[in-house]
């Protein structure tokens, strides 16, 4: 059984993850919300509680959010903590989190798993202590409490746990770090302090073969709310100028705009394993899936991580590592000078192809699956 916190990033390891077990020969259930985040499940699945933003009620919330993520005002408050994101989606609201432990308990007892995959679900870790079903997920540096927590964000999970009889420590991701494994879909390189209990599996699938395709393009995704559309869109423009190349810019407005000689083309998504073959430059919000898809397509990165800390961690990390650069304000002309000095300067990416194989030596969720089935046997 796989469940997943509500949030993009998560679902899609969720099915890388659900897809290996799959493979293996392994019966999976995927335990899934309809929050707009989930599509074209790859295993049956269970319906569970949808978390509403700050716990607000869904009416307020299905309206305040997504106006907020279209002017950006999602990037204006720093976010210090994964404590922070988990309060911030809903995931720590007491109402929420009791509504799902006894959904997932419920179908833990009609069918038993072997073992529940946590991808950062609260609910689903706890469900799975309460019915001594043996837990395991994913986990990171910048999510553990040791890294940075706020524990008044968890007094309802602390209220609950004790309800249930269980240990109520004082943050929320002291009970993520309890799971029997914790899975990083990283390398001791970008993630040097994970705690205990974890496994580094790098990149998740084999990383695609680098050919000698021609690099005439790059792609902009500054995240959902992060940045103003306007924002991410000036800055495609800057980019086709400073890079002279065609630009894609990801997480706006359908639309097509012409720089001289070039296009920037707008939209809501784009496939990543199309463009980043192409790409000369990835200029990312700093998510761990953006920054392992530009790693694993060994394209330079500008990272642009904003006011949220483990965005920051990453952006942090992979400038560290050679392998691109950081632009903490979002400005379009800044983004472009990072862009152009990539470009000009292979030095400041020349830690790309070692990093790429240190990942890739790591046995992604191929790694994942001979662990939980040594664990469970």
């Amino acid at each position: 059984m796989v469940a997943r916190s509500r949030m993009g990033g998560p679902w899609s390891r969720a099915q890388h993850v659900a897809r290996a077990f799959r493979d293996g020969g392994h019966e999976v259930t995927l335990a899934w919300g309809d929050d707009g985040n989930c599509a074209d499940p790859i295993a049956p699945t269970l319906e569970i509680p949808v978390p509403s933003p700050l716990g607000l009620p869904g009416a307020i919330a299905r309206h305040t959010f997504p106006l907020a993520s279209r002017l950006g005002l999602m990037g204006r408050k720093p976010v210090r903590s994964f404590e922070e994101v988990l309060w911030l989606t809903g995931a720590l609201d007491e109402r929420y989190t009791r509504a799902a432990v006894e959904v997932l308990r419920a179908h833990m007892r009609a069918s038993r798993p072997d073992v529940v995959y946590s991808e950062f679900s609260l609910a689903a870790v706890i469900a799975a202590r309460a019915e001594g079903v043996p837990c395991v997920g994913s986990g990171s540096q910048p999510t553990t409490a040791a890294y940075a927590s706020h524990p008044r964000k968890s007094a309802g999970i602390r209220r609950l746990l004790r309800d249930m009889g269980m240990p109520a420590p004082a943050s929320s991701l002291t009970v993520l770090e309890g799971m029997r494994r914790r899975f990083i879909p990283s390398c001791p390189t970008l993630e040097p302090r994970v705690g205990e209990r974890a496994v580094y599996c790098g990149f998740l699938d084999e990383p695609p073969a680098l050919t000698g395709r021609p690099r005439d393009c790059a792609l902009v995704y500054l995240g959902a709310g992060s940045v103003p559309a306007g924002v991410a869109v000036r800055a495609g423009r800057e980019l086709a100028r400073a890079l002279g190349c065609d630009l894609y810019v990801a997480g706006v407005p359908e639309a097509l705009h012409a720089v001289g000689d070039h296009e920037v083309a707008c939209a809501p998504r784009f496939d990543v394993s199309e463009l980043l073959p192409r790409a000369r430059v990835f200029v990312h919000h700093g998510g761990q899936n953006s920054m392992m898809d530009a790693l694993s397509y060994g394209v330079p990165q500008v990272v642009v991580p904003g006011r949220v800390f483990e965005r920051q961690f990453n952006a942090e990390a992979v400038e560290s590592a050679r392998c691109g650069l950081t632009v903490r304000a979002p400005k379009p002309a800044l983004i472009a000078r990072a862009a152009r000095r990539l470009v000009d300067e292979p030095a400041l990416t020349s830690g790309i192809r070692g990093l790429r194989e240190e990942l890739s030596s790591l046995g992604g969720t191929k790694r994942i699956v001979r662990e939980v089935e040594t664990l469970v046997s």
